[in-house]
């Protein structure tokens, strides 16, 4: 029998590395080594093993990225730029912690796809997706992006920008100034509504709702929506999908320790306008009810309820009930 490779220790694996890979793990080192304080660079370097100026290489291109920063009269300490990306990976870890169990129970509820988005680099970036019982294809995958202005979420992640947030990222994204008019009014058409979706095209296979999630301060931080097969998400099931992403975000936003009533009725001026974007007029105990019902698994309005023709693939016999729901071919 074959023995397996020993598995090489940190020296042997930087020695092997190729070049950039050696600077990678190297930068990485001289981060954990200031990290339980700061450090001259001639410790640093011998700490390291490794020559003055090659430390000092390392260590004046981590400063210049603000992961480094210099303490007077002791050396190189841990810059902002690890402090701003421990917020974020916090935020999201909590984020991503909060918002499973609603979207699994927009998953079951709705047979359909649930996915969670945040914006990053003027993009909508896809954290988690839950799939639901009707496979979606082509399948969604964690780490996708899309442009702010082309998809649901993008618009609910934008949702309280003012009109020239939109004009700019419309501009980005498409490079057409004579629709941009037209993708202002819808998306505040959309801010009015509480969430957003895909127009229907004959062209799209997948339609998809999405709502903002909020932070504590009430900003929004990521926006939580259902995906499906354009099919079975035509216009007669958008209100009650729509309903059901908004009671979800809502929900997640209280969590993360959003107000009960900003969750529930987040306010914004768009032209000396007033308008809800979440819930609407619900009353706080009809929203309170609705959140405990949908964290406790039981939901508040069922939604194939809302759509007959829809099928439901967990029954035999159903109607619509074929090799091609399950994406055999």
């Amino acid at each position: 029998m074959k023995r397996p490779n020993p598995i090489p220790s940190p020296d042997q694996a930087i020695a092997g590395a190729a070049p950039a890979s050696q600077t990678l793990v190297r930068g990485l080192d001289v981060l954990e080594m200031v990290a339980t304080g700061p450090l001259a660079l001639p410790a640093l370097a011998t700490r390291l093993g490794l020559a003055r100026s090659t430390a000092h290489r390392l260590a004046s291109a981590l400063l210049e990225r603000r992961y480094l920063t210099l303490v007077p009269r002791e050396g190189y300490g841990l810059g902002p730029k690890l402090l701003e990306l421990g917020s974020c990976a916090q935020e999201q870890t909590a984020l991503l912690r909060v918002a499973r169990p609603y979207m699994e129970a927009l998953a079951e509820e709705s047979l359909d796809t649930a996915f969670l988005c945040i914006c990053d680099a003027g993009t909508a970036l896809l954290l988690e997706c839950v799939p639901g019982h009707r496979p979606l294809l082509p399948a969604l995958r964690i780490g996708e992006r899309t442009g702010l202005t082309q998809a649901a979420v993008g618009c609910a992640l934008l949702m309280d920008g003012p009109e020239e947030t939109w004009r700019d990222a419309h501009a980005q994204d498409c490079g057409n100034p004579s629709s941009t008019a037209a993708f202002v009014d819808r998306q505040r058409e959309l801010a009015r509504l509480g969430y957003a979706y895909d127009p229907a095209r004959l062209e799209d296979p997948i339609r998809s709702v999405a709502a903002p999630v909020r932070g504590t301060g009430g900003a929004i931080i990521a926006a939580i929506g259902l995906a499906s097969a354009a099919q079975y998400l035509g216009d007669g099931r958008l209100e009650a999908v729509g309903r059901a992403v908004c009671r979800a975000a809502a929900s997640i936003s209280g969590d993360l320790g959003c107000p009960a009533s900003t969750a529930r009725r987040a306010i914004r001026e768009t032209n000396g306008e007033t308008t809800a974007l979440t819930t609407g007029e619900t009353g706080e105990a009809e929203f309170l009810h609705k959140k405990e019902a949908f964290a406790a698994g039981r939901p508040a309005e069922p939604l194939e309820a809302k759509a007959a023709h829809v099928h439901d693939p967990r029954t035999e016999g159903t109607r619509r009930t074929s090799k091609a729901d399950f994406g055999v071919r």
